[in-house]
């Protein structure tokens, strides 16, 4: 096997810097568990004083790889146990029909507090039910990343979502509202301009909201803040990857869409009321480079009878585009 070593000056390399440290030509192999690295790019041998670090490279490569073989028959999780794959377990909170699901007790201890629910200690309190999940998810865990899957448990048999089944959320993404057969990441930065199939925008929800074919309603949330792959792509199956450890939460399955919303909202809080003035029409672009831009389009608003109640700036009335600041050369205090 061979394994490429990044060009960098800080680790002794004696390639020049002009060589890219990322080779242009890089093949990997999944092969029995086994994560093969192989630099199609061949490079001169570096030289003796980095010889140190290609060892140390060497011994973390085999460390890896010994820990992806001990795959074979399990996961290995962060806790050590080995204990890696399965249904999860569960405990109800909230009210009726809402329940926690955690891999295992290590992992329910292990998971941060929760920033989604208004009480935090509403997530790990539970209450007294007879109730028992209808949908029991599963999971599998890998080199300290979690994988859930929401499946429907009938007879001890796990079977997906009824055919037909309608998916939705996934947080602020482009594109359809439904959802269905999309693959989402909650990784989130500056939206330059997106599109139809813009992956991420301003906002991570790790949320989804599943349409029976019989008009029932199922939430599942995914607890964590850290980067999460939603796949909806397989059909009635939905699936949470993000580092572990992390619960999921799900409400219902309820008679109706509604229904789960208004669970949901009881744990996560509502949306403040607005005031009045801003259910009007807003207008926003970027950008308007002076106050006089911005008053010459209000007067024109007035002038053409367009109601407009709100109008946005972005980020050239700012001092060097500093926030809590104003151009005063252009925007007059």
């Amino acid at each position: 096997m061979e394994v490429f070593s990044f060009g960098c000056s800080s680790y002794c390399c004696s390639w020049s810097t002009t060589v890219p440290a990322i080779p242009s030509k890089f093949a990997s192999t999944l092969n029995h568990h086994l994560l093969l690295l192989r630099n199609t790019n061949t490079r001169p041998f570096p030289s003796s004083q980095s010889l140190i670090t290609l060892r140390r490279k060497r011994r973390f490569c085999e460390k890896f790889l010994a820990k992806m073989a001990n795959y074979e028959g399990k996961t290995v999780t962060s806790d050590g146990t080995g204990v890696s794959s399965g249904k999860m377990i569960y405990k109800p909170i909230l009210g009726d029909g809402v329940f926690r699901f955690d891999c295992s007790v290590n992992d329910r201890d292990a998971a941060f507090p929760s920033i989604s629910f208004v009480n935090s200690r509403d997530r790990d309190t539970p209450i007294t039910s007879d109730k028992v999940p209808v949908y029991t998810p599963t999971f599998e865990c890998l080199l300290e990343q979690q994988v859930v899957k929401l499946e429907k448990l009938i007879e001890f048999v796990s079977e997906q979502f009824p055919t037909g089944t309608s998916l939705y959320g996934t947080g602020e993404a482009s594109g359809q509202l439904e959802r269905t057969g999309k693959r989402v990441f909650t990784w989130n930065t500056d939206a330059y301009g997106y599109g139809p199939e813009t992956m991420s925008l301003y906002q991570s929800h790790p949320w989804v909201l599943a349409i029976l074919p019989n008009g029932e309603a199922l939430g599942i949330l995914a607890d964590t803040t850290k980067r999460c792959e939603i796949d909806l792509r397989k059909e009635s199956t939905i699936q949470f990857v993000a580092p572990s450890s992390y619960p999921v939460i799900t409400f219902g399955p309820f008679a109706s869409p509604t229904a789960v919303l208004i669970s949901l909202s009881k744990a996560i809080g509502t949306v403040f009321m607005p005031p009045k003035w801003s259910l009007g029409y807003q207008q926003c672009r970027w950008s308007y480079m002076s106050d006089q831009r911005v008053l010459e389009v209000a007067r024109t608003f007035r002038k053409k009878s367009i109601p407009c109640d709100v109008i946005w700036m972005d980020i050239d009335y700012m001092d060097g585009f500093r926030c809590f600041t104003f151009d005063k050369a252009c925007y007059s205090p």
